[in-house]
């Protein structure tokens, strides 16, 4: 068998068979053989067509055996009762690889998937790769290659070059990017849609823009993942050569990951699994696919952004302005900038006194001050440069509403977009009165949005991105406690567990009865926490098992005789081994720890606001084992919660870094013995100060 080939190759071919071409613009292989002509392929093209013998001016050929040269790509878009037939013709003929346009495969159910998977059989032992089916194409503008049914090619006179590499599991998402595109001056250097992924899957397609060295920025839409061992292998190569990577995924809830599956086949994983894992490699992450080119558009034209999210917001328009600053201000992670002192000095000569702090209103500015030979707009660029130069700054976003002289704003803003190594981000909010300014700003690829609200996500998402964080080797060797049972951990065992791996528990002791819980008692010292211990009960405060506060030996003996018989009640079947006596004391915060073992992404190290607020706040955060003493640190910074830990109304303050020490060693314990550990909570984890301990633990081993 031939050795198949690479996608490299797929995508630069030499000759490309459209089997089902048409004469007629109404049909699809009309609109494809009319956007390869228009677009000219460095190669040759051979239309496929059984009822004709020239189309478009193009010899036809009757099927793709009868083509007389070599096919390196051949398009399929007959009908899908033809197309087993006709991928066992491309087999015949040798073509390197098929790209299947039709639909009614696998994304239609069963006998769907059945067809498929022949189709994929009988292409893989003709050593011929398969893209598709269900798919809208690919285009790589490097090679002239327009290989796509994209209503949009037909609108365009020139394929639009550029460093922006995307693959998609959505045809009409690569068509809206592609065109979103064109609008706003941005460029692609490869676009591929990979529709069901038969054979070759968006990972291929990942793999090759990593290496492509026409492509700066890599863009991805998903809508689940295949293989997520060899995807967190691309994102960390990604990191790795330092290029970067933007998704926007569909299936973060549970209505559209039943949308994704069914659209294309695909099953949409966990979302907090999958985000944790984008994070820990430098993902950019965004909400939609037009957020996401916009700011692959400024990443492609070497803008970063700080994860200190400090906005500077200009406007032509005060109120505009105030409106922008409250966006910014009530967005997580963003705040306005606040200017130094020496950057408003130098502002002195555009700007009055009561003005040089952000926001800046354009209807402030003196423009009879001297020009910056540097700058080009007058005033206005002076006042966009000093700001964006502001260390104090990590992006800006520039509001244009109605007014005169907006070539005059807009030049500016391209100048000074040009300079600063920040995001610069313009919005035109002029109606068609702004048609020249995005002209200019389309001219320039430097892009333009249309609402304040779509820029400051954008800003968000080049904020939010963490830098990559490389795997860490383990700092503390684990030694299992012996006699640990697979399944669920009573309380005492769990506590082992976590004291093996040097996380501290509160003083706590096991009795068998009432009197050796009032020995234990009187050891402790204090009022002490009783609880049941038993295989079947895992939520003991729901049934009673827990009872707080009690001191004394008459308090105890009442205590256990009361969680008996909640126990007995509760559950006819348990079997109580006996009670857990822990110290008592007063937290200042509480805050949730755990591993959870995904089944795609593997072991995940979990921190949120504990107690009582779990299900109340969903405030977690979440990241790969292992993990970093760094890494744990900006878990926690990241916690909407933070103010608890930090001295929140005369609390005392949270020492972090003990924190952080138990994160990281919980991701030790996730990766130690042997992977046995598939779940694990500390609810709550004690927090006074500098002290910490887990008040409450459960595990499952396998």
């Amino acid at each position: 068998m031939k050795s198949a080939a690479t996608v490299r190759e797929i995508l630069h071919p030499k000759s490309v068979a459209i089997v089902g071409a048409s004469e007629s613009l109404d049909k699809w292989g009309g609109r494809l053989l009319s956007y390869m002509l228009r677009h000219r392929l460095d190669g040759r093209l051979y239309p496929v067509n059984a009822q004709a013998r020239e189309l478009m001016g193009v010899p036809s050929y009757a099927s793709v055996l009868e083509c007389p040269g070599d096919v390196d790509l051949a398009i399929l878009l007959v009908p899908h009762a033809h197309v087993k037939k006709t991928v066992e013709e491309c087999v015949a003929k040798g073509v390197k690889c098929a790209l299947c346009i039709t639909a009614g495969f696998a994304e239609a159910g069963p006998a769907g998937r059945a067809q498929e998977e022949a189709l994929v059989a009988i292409a893989r032992a003709g050593g011929m790769r398969l893209i598709g089916p269900n798919c809208m194409g690919l285009m790589n503008t490097q090679h002239s290659l327009c290989a796509t049914t994209g209503v949009v090619m037909g609108s365009i006179e020139s394929l639009p070059r550029g460093g922006i590499g995307l693959a998609s599991q959505s045809g009409a998402m690569m068509g809206a990017m592609i065109s979103r595109g064109v609008d706003i001056g941005a460029g692609f250097s490869s676009t591929i849609s990979v529709g069901n992924q038969a054979d070759l899957d968006l990972n291929d397609f990942f793999e090759y823009l990593i290496d492509d060295p026409f492509t700066d920025v890599v863009c991805l839409y998903m809508e689940g993942v295949k293989n997520a061992p060899r995807f967190t292998a691309l994102l960390a190569r990604a990191a790795e050569a330092g290029k970067p990577v933007c998704i926007a995924k569909s299936g973060r809830s549970e209505a559209g990951a039943k949308a994704a599956a069914s659209h294309t086949a695909s099953l949409a994983g966990a979302w907090s699994a999958f985000e944790a894992t984008c994070r820990r490699w430098g993902v950019y992450l965004f909400d939609n696919v037009y957020d996401l080119l916009h700011g692959a558009q400024l990443l492609q034209r070497g803008k970063r952004a700080a994860p200190t999210g400090r906005v500077a917001v200009f406007s032509g328009s005060g109120g505009g302005g105030a409106l922008l600053t409250d966006e910014v201000d009530t967005t997580a992670g963003l705040r306005l900038a606040q200017i130094a002192p020496a950057t408003q000095e130098r502002l002195r000569e555009v700007l009055p006194e009561t003005h040089r702090q952000l926001p800046f209103d354009f209807g402030m500015l003196n423009h009879q001050a001297a020009p910056d030979p540097q700058v080009d707009g007058g005033s206005v660029g002076l006042a966009l440069d000093r700001a964006m130069a502001d260390d104090h700054v990590d992006a800006g976003i520039l509001l244009l509403t109605t007014q005169p002289q907006q070539e005059r704003v807009v030049q500016a803003a391209i100048s000074v977009g040009e300079r600063s190594g920040k995001p610069l981000l313009f919005v035109q909010g002029a109606g068609n009165f702004g048609d020249l300014a995005r002209q200019k700003l389309r001219d320039a690829g430097h892009g333009y949005l249309d609402s304040t609200h779509d820029a400051v996500r954008v800003v968000s998402a080049l904020c939010g991105r963490l830098p990559p964080e490389p795997a860490s080797a383990a700092a503390h060797r684990i030694d299992a406690p012996t006699g640990l049972p697979p399944g669920f951990l009573t309380e005492p065992d769990a506590r082992r567990l976590l004291e093996a791996a040097g996380i501290p528990t509160t003083h706590w002791r096991f009795a068998r009865s009432a009197d050796e819980a009032v020995r234990a008692a009187g050891e402790i010292g204090g009022a002490v926490v009783i609880k049941a211990v038993s295989p079947q009960i895992v939520h003991k405060s729901d049934v009673g098992g827990v009872v707080l506060g009690v001191q004394g030996e008459q308090a105890v003996r009442e205590a256990c005789t009361k969680i008996a018989h909640a126990i007995t009640a509760a559950h006819a079947e348990a079997v109580l081994d006996g009670y857990l006596v822990t110290e008592m004391w007063r937290a200042d915060t509480e805050l949730i720890l755990g591993i959870q073992r995904d089944p795609d992404f593997g072991p995940l190290v979990m921190v949120g606001a504990g107690g009582v607020l779990v299900e109340l706040m969903k405030d977690v955060q979440l990241a790969p084992a292992p993990i970093s003493h760094a890494a744990a640190l900006a878990m926690l910074r990241r916690l909407r919660s933070l103010p608890l830990l930090t001295g929140y109304r005369g609390r005392a303050p949270a020492d972090l870094d003990v924190i952080a020490d138990v994160i990281v060693r919980l991701g030790e314990l996730a990766l130690g013995l042997d992977g046995r550990v598939q779940e694990l909570d500390i609810n709550p984890l004690f927090i006074a100060g500098g002290r910490v301990a887990a008040a409450d633990a459960r595990a499952v081993l396998s």
